[in-house]
């Protein structure tokens, strides 16, 4: 028969492999967030982590996609390149928030920038023409559809 004092360390060490694997798949942290606020309150939000999990709300619709490496890769480097400043007049106000917590608002997509990346994604669920892989359908909002850069529909 085993004896206690024999079987403690065992146990202890097994505790201790059991936290750090739960503790190390804790949470990726946070590449960016982008949120747009129309005019009658309705909220939509977009978080990006660096493990390239998507959480996109719609209202009270949420959605998850995934983006590869290179998809993360390809925002993380359109934001180092800079955030396009909107105008204060705009009706739908976009933010965007940087993983160190900087609040940039508004902001407007400009074509080529990091908010023209982020809306693709939010609006129509793809990057570069190419849909996300798990996108679902489109939700829309009841006062249309917000401007997608490249298309003719105006902001």
């Amino acid at each position: 028969m085993v004896s206690r004092a024999r079987l403690f360390p065992v146990v202890m060490v097994m505790l201790a492999l059991m936290l750090v694997s739960c503790s190390s798949s804790a949470g990726a942290a946070t590449v960016v967030r982008y949120e747009r606020d129309w005019p009658d309150n309705y909220h939509e939000e977009l978080t990006i982590t660096d493990d390239g999990h998507v959480t996109m709300k719609h209202g009270d619709v949420l959605e998850r996609l995934t983006l590869t490496a290179a998809q993360v890769q390809q925002i993380r480097d359109a934001l180092a390149a800079g955030v396009p400043a909107g105008d204060q007049g705009d009706s739908l106000v976009r933010t965007v928030v940087l993983a160190n917590g900087t609040s940039l608002s508004p902001v407007k997509p400009v074509a080529g920038s990091s908010v023209e990346l982020l809306e693709l994604l939010m609006t129509t669920h793809s990057l570069n023409g190419a849909p996300v892989p798990g996108a679902s359908a489109l939700p829309a909002h009841a006062l249309g559809s917000p401007h997608v850069p490249g298309s003719s529909t105006a902001p």
